[in-house]
């Protein structure tokens, strides 16, 4: 592996391995694991909405939020936003690149000041022929996001209405029959559900405020209380028409 570059010795090499023990890739490491991968990480700061990753980029490396919140989307000519999801610190991105040696699939935006780590495609193979847990961590990950994307495309062909409370589930933890009432905090805006589900801001606002008045969804302080998840459920399944 390569050498610790001079940006990463100016984060404490502590602080820096405690952080990487909270990458889900590595939560299976032990203390020797995760001294052995500290070298080859590299770390850079990134201010809220600067480009870290652009589609079709050549690079090759995969990404840890450190710290901070990133976004994975894909851009338009037009400049409309399709989001896929919204990564926290401990998530990682860029894995499929590193894997497959293709361009990048996906932009990913800082959405807000971010701490972001990154390690080459040769550093990450060398990981996952050394370390079964990180091999083990991928494959499981992989699997998500393929089973993640699947959902997606089967919600795209319902109506909007029904994708807007699929993403308002998801949000608030409930997606696949989870018991509530739930919770998502902070609200989200309508605009970044809209981006979700590729609508507009109107349309989540209308469905927002229906669900309201029927008493499925509350506004409490700083956040939105699902109220009855069985019957926003049964909206995002299609089972019941929520506006005509």
């Amino acid at each position: 592996m390569s050498p610790v570059p001079p940006v990463a010795r100016l984060a404490e090499t502590a602080p820096l391995a405690r952080r990487l023990e909270r990458i889900d890739l590595f939560g299976g490491l032990d203390e020797r694991g995760i001294a052995a991968v500290l070298p080859a990480v590299r770390v850079r700061h990134y201010e809220a909405g600067q480009a870290i990753v652009g589609r079709l980029d050549s690079g090759r490396e995969v990404y840890f939020v450190l710290s901070g919140k990133v976004r994975v989307a894909m851009f338009a000519e037009s400049g409309r936003e399709v989001a896929f999801r919204d990564l926290a610190a401990g998530s990682s991105f860029g894995e499929i690149a590193a894997i497959d040696g293709e361009p990048r699939s996906a932009d990913v935006v800082a959405l807000e000041d971010s701490l972001i780590g990154t390690m080459s495609a040769a550093d990450f193979w060398a990981v996952l022929r050394r370390e079964p847990a990180v091999t083990e961590a991928t494959l499981k990950k992989l699997a998500r996001l393929v089973r993640a994307l699947s959902q997606r495309i089967y919600e795209f062909a319902s109506p909007v209405p029904a994708r807007i409370c699929a993403e308002l589930l998801r949000l608030a933890g409930l997606e696949g029959g989870g018991r509530g009432p739930g919770r998502i905090a902070p609200p989200p805006k309508h605009a970044d559900i809209a981006a979700k589900v590729s609508t507009h801001r109107e349309a989540v606002s209308r469905v927002l405020s229906e669900l309201t008045r029927r008493g499925v969804l509350a506004k409490g302080r700083g956040e939105i209380l699902v109220k009855d998840p069985a019957v926003l459920e049964r909206y995002a399944q299609g089972v019941e028409r929520l506006l005509d």
